[in-house]
C-alpha cells in the first residue's frame, strides 16, 4: 500500500510555486498601471471640467432692465393699492410731484457706478503678443493672455510644479486636450510663450527613491523600479548611454525625460 503512494517531486512544487508568484506579480504590475492610468484620464477630466466652468461664468447674464422694470411696476401697485385703502378711511393730503428730468435717478447711478468698478477690476486681455517664459510666469499675467481663463492658468501652473517646469512649449499640448485650448494652441505656443531649459528642476536619477522617481509624469512605477534595480547591480547610472539601455522606456519616452535627468 505504501509502495502505491503518490508524492509530487519537489522541483515540481517549486516550479508550481514560482509560476503562482510570477502571476501574483503580474496582477499586482497590471494594477498600479491601471491605477496610473486613471489618475491621469482623472486629471484631464477635471481641466476639460475647470474650463467648462470658467466658459460658463463668462457667459453669466446679469437680470434684464425689462425684469427690473417689472419688479418696479410690482411694487409701485402695491403702494398704489395702501394709499387707496389709507385714503377711504381718512383724507391725507396729496404728495408732491417731483419734477421730471432727464437725468437717472440715484439708484441706477449706483447701479452704473457698481457695474463700471467691476469691469475696471477684471484683467485686460493683452492685445499684442509678447512670449513669456511658461517657468516664470503667474497665474495673473497668464489670465490675460487671449484664450486663458483662471481655470485654464490653474491647469498650467499644475503641471508646470508635476514636471518641474518646461523646456519645450509643446508639452502644453499633453494636458491641455480639450477643443477650447487646441483652437488656440498653436498661437501661444508660437506667439506667447518660450520655456527656459536653465530653469528645470532636475531629477538626480542616482539618488531617487523610487517613490519620487514615479512621481514625474513621464516616469512610470515599473520604470523607477527599473532604475533603482540598475542602480542596485551597477552602483550609478554614469552617463545617457547607460540610460538609454534600460529596456522599460521607449526612444520617444527617453527623449522626453533626458532634460530633466543629472547623472551627478
Amino acid at each position: 500500500m505504501a509502495g502505491n503512494n503518490k508524492h509530487i517531486p519537489p522541483y515540481i512544487q517549486r516550479s508550481l510555486a514560482m509560476f503562482i508568484i510570477f502571476l501574483i506579480s503580474i496582477s499586482v504590475a497590471r494594477f498600479f498601471v491601471t491605477m496610473h492610468k486613471q489618475e491621469e484620464r482623472i486629471e484631464v477630466l477635471e481641466a476639460q471640467v475647470a474650463q467648462l466652468l470658467a466658459d460658463t461664468t463668462r457667459l453669466q447674464i446679469s437680470p434684464s432692465p425689462a425684469h427690473r422694470y417689472s419688479s418696479s411696476n410690482q411694487h409701485n401697485n402695491r403702494t398704489y393699492q395702501r394709499r387707496n385703502h389709507s385714503y377711504s378711511r381718512q383724507e391725507i393730503a396729496a404728495p408732491k410731484q417731483e419734477p421730471v428730468t432727464d437725468e437717472p435717478s440715484n439708484v441706477e447711478a449706483t447701479a452704473a457706478a457698481a457695474a463700471t468698478t467691476e469691469k475696471d477690476q477684471r484683467p485686460r486681455k493683452f492685445t499684442e503678443p509678447h512670449l513669456f517664459d511658461l517657468n516664470t510666469i503667474d497665474s495673473l499675467t497668464l489670465i490675460r493672455i487671449p484664450g486663458i481663463a483662471a481655470r485654464t492658468a490653474s491647469v498650467i501652473l499644475k503641471y508646470r510644479q508635476r514636471y518641474g517646469g518646461f523646456y519645450d512649449t509643446r508639452q502644453l499640448e499633453e494636458f491641455l486636450t480639450w477643443d477650447a485650448a487646441k483652437d488656440y494652441m498653436e498661437e501661444w505656443c508660437r506667439c506667447w510663450f518660450t520655456a527656459d531649459a536653465n530653469r528645470l528642476r532636475l531629477i538626480h536619477i542616482n539618488d531617487a527613491t523610487v517613490s519620487e522617481l514615479q512621481r514625474h509624469p513621464y516616469i512610470s512605477y515599473e520604470q523607477a523600479v527599473e532604475i533603482v534595480r540598475y542602480r542596485t547591480r551597477h552602483k550609478r547610472l554614469s552617463s545617457i548611454v547607460e540610460f538609454q539601455q534600460l529596456n522599460t522606456f521607449t526612444t520617444e519616452q527617453i527623449q522626453k525625460i533626458l532634460p530633466y535627468l543629472s547623472f551627478e
